[in-house]
């Protein structure tokens, strides 16, 4: 049997790493940063994933249509992909767009949005991708799934997948006089999941209401964030919903929760996440009557402030930023929070990651006094943050666009280090194809292998100390789902002893 040995990594320049928190890879891209374009246009990155691969994928829109990259793990364009790395797709004869997206455990990708017709009439849109670029055909017959609401222009602003396979999306509609929320649910095949339906969220009444993104919790609940305006104010709101697509009775007040934490009227959130621990953490800006901050509000299960996080639940990071500004959260497998944004209002807009330690205070070891700052020239590459997620490399990455002189608006990925070592090397033997997907990992996971695991194979799962912390149950399959609901966030590797060697492989758990 070949034995590897797994934790080495540990003893090497972990300290260098530390040091460098906050600042952009240079092996990644070009000094840190990644772009793709189409020729004679322009192009944004609004939502990112990561393979099991290390590939990380971007989804956007360039004029008239669709957009998918994907990136190698070092930045460069995967030109196995698409044309060049680049897949577009013309949905309808004007305006489409992708904004969310997600990679399935068969490594499919689904990503929601919206097209627009000739009249600008526009309809939710889902879609899914094989591994390879090309429309899936057994997903709503032509790899295109729409949903139509009468006299109105829907949209998906968020995606979040089930492990049955389900995709559950959260959208808004304007019905001609104000805005409406909803979140509904496809199915595997991409029909429209009736017995869940499509579940209209009012925050209050005469309101008009943006759901911006959406979260599973490991029970099943529904969480979405956004923002709700009436006559006279605008408030951060969040609401969570049972598994049926009922709202939650036991969150907040009725399933609902209505937010004003910066007391100036203008509030709202643009991104939300579940911590191992059940509790829930929104990000996003308050307006403190000069400008506006990033904001980050911890709430308990049942939607009560946490009092452990920041002031009374609430972490205020002064920002200078505009109303433009879109913080998007990703979590650290340490506990720490990471926020991605642009500061919109100043002379250069730059992108920025600003991370906050669990308890909401800022952490000095990053960067500045806890931001980390991409290297923008002024005046020649403003900078748009649009989506943050936490690599499985312990790097973290953010999509969104750059303006430069030529071509003019191009997709942009930044990676920036964060100091944190996932403790184990990617071993490859090339004997036994071995492949954890999706990774980062949520809940469950399978891993695939080309063969059959003969009698006597074992999975074993360790920590970054070494420690064993789950033994999966093993059948002579060559493909294992595995539950890891129950591991806290962190990295960790799993490993298949099987008769003719040892395989080993990382994973994140969110």
């Amino acid at each position: 049997m070949r034995t590897f040995q797994l934790f080495s990594a540990l003893l090497f320049p972990v300290a260098a790493a530390v040091a460098q928190a906050g600042t952009l890879d240079p092996t990644f891209g070009t000094g840190g940063k990644a772009v793709a374009n189409v020729p004679g246009t322009y192009c944004s990155g609004q939502a990112l994933a990561q393979q099991a691969d290390g590939k990380i994928l971007v989804c956007g829109q360039t004029p008239g249509l669709t957009l998918l990259v994907r990136f190698n793990a070092d930045g460069t364009l995967d030109t196995g992909f698409g044309t060049n790395g680049l897949v577009t797709t013309d949905v309808d004869a004007s305006n489409d767009y992708i904004g969310s997206i997600a990679v399935q455990p068969d490594n499919k990708i689904v990503v929601a949005g919206n097209k627009f017709d000739a009249l600008a009439n526009g309809t939710l849109i889902v879609m899914r991708y094989s591994a390879d670029g090309d429309l899936d055909n057994s997903f709503s017959s032509d790899g295109i799934a729409e949903l139509v609401f009468p006299n109105s222009d829907s949209y998906a602003t968020g995606l979040a997948l089930q492990p049955d396979g389900k995709i559950v999306v959260c959208g808004e509609r304007y019905a001609g006089s104000a805005w409406e929320s909803f979140v509904t649910r496809f199915n595997p095949d991409g029909n429209w999941d009736g017995g869940f339906g499509t579940v209209q969220l009012d925050m209050g009444p005469n309101s008009s209401d943006n759901l911006k993104d959406i979260a599973l919790q490991p029970d099943g609940r529904i969480v979405v964030c956004g923002v709700s305006l009436d006559a006279f104010d605008q408030r951060i709101a969040v609401a969570r919903y049972n598994t049926d697509g009922t709202l939650d009775a036991g969150f907040g007040t009725g399933g609902k929760l209505l937010l004003a934490p910066g007391g100036f009227g203008d509030d709202r959130a643009n991104s939300v996440r579940i911590k191992p621990d059940g509790k829930i953490i929104v990000a996003g800006i308050s307006d403190n009557d000069s400008g506006y901050d990033v904001v980050a509000i911890q709430l308990n299960v049942d939607g009560s402030f946490d009092g452990t996080f920041g002031t009374t639940g609430v972490a205020v990071i002064p920002f200078g930023g505009s109303d433009w500004t879109q913080p998007s959260l990703a979590l650290q497998p340490d506990g720490k929070i990471v926020i991605g944004v642009d500061n919109t209002d100043a002379t250069t807009p730059r992108v920025k990651v600003i991370r906050l330690n669990a308890d909401g205070s800022l952490d000095n070891s990053f960067g500045t006094a806890g931001i980390g700052t991409s290297n923008a020239t002024p005046g020649n590459d403003d900078e748009s943050a649009v989506r943050t997620l936490f690599l499985a490399d312990g790097g973290i990455a953010v999509a969104g666009y750059a303006e430069a002189s030529s071509p003019p608006i191009q997709l942009a990925v930044w990676k920036f280090l964060s100091g944190v070592n996932v403790g184990v090397a990617d071993i490859r033997d090339h004997d036994q194809p071995f492949v954890p997907t999706p990774n980062p990992v949520d809940r469950f996971f399978t891993l695939t292998t080309d063969v059959n695991l003969p009698a006597g194979s074992a999975i074993t799962i360790r920590d970054i100390h070494g420690r064993v912390v789950l033994l999966p149950y093993v059948r002579n399959i060559g493909s294992i789902v595995v539950d890891a609901s129950s591991l806290p966030p962190g990295a960790y590797a799993v490993s298949i002893q099987h008769v003719r060697g040892e395989r080993t492989v990382r994973f994140i758990k969110e």
